[in-house]
């Protein structure tokens, strides 16, 4: 009694590396960091805590940059 064995072919699960997949996560990720900033500069502009130890240009600055990465496309 022999036994014959036959190749199978099984398919590999490969997420294809495409430029708009990876262009459409950098865009998504500098849309969040730019939120991220907005929001920890107006925190430190307008909550009692912080606007008393922060300078309120360290605000502007942080709402300046993150306004223009949610900018970015």
């Amino acid at each position: 009694m022999s036994t014959i064995y036959e190749p199978t072919m099984e398919k590999e699960n490969v997420i294809p590396h495409n430029e708009d997949t990876e262009q459409s996560a950098r865009s998504i990720f500098t849309h969040e960091t730019g939120q991220v900033l907005v929001t920890l500069g107006t925190l430190f502009k307008h909550i009692p805590p912080f606007n008393e130890s922060i300078d309120q240009s360290t605000g502007d600055t942080l709402i300046s940059i993150g306004r223009k990465l949610k900018a970015t496309k």
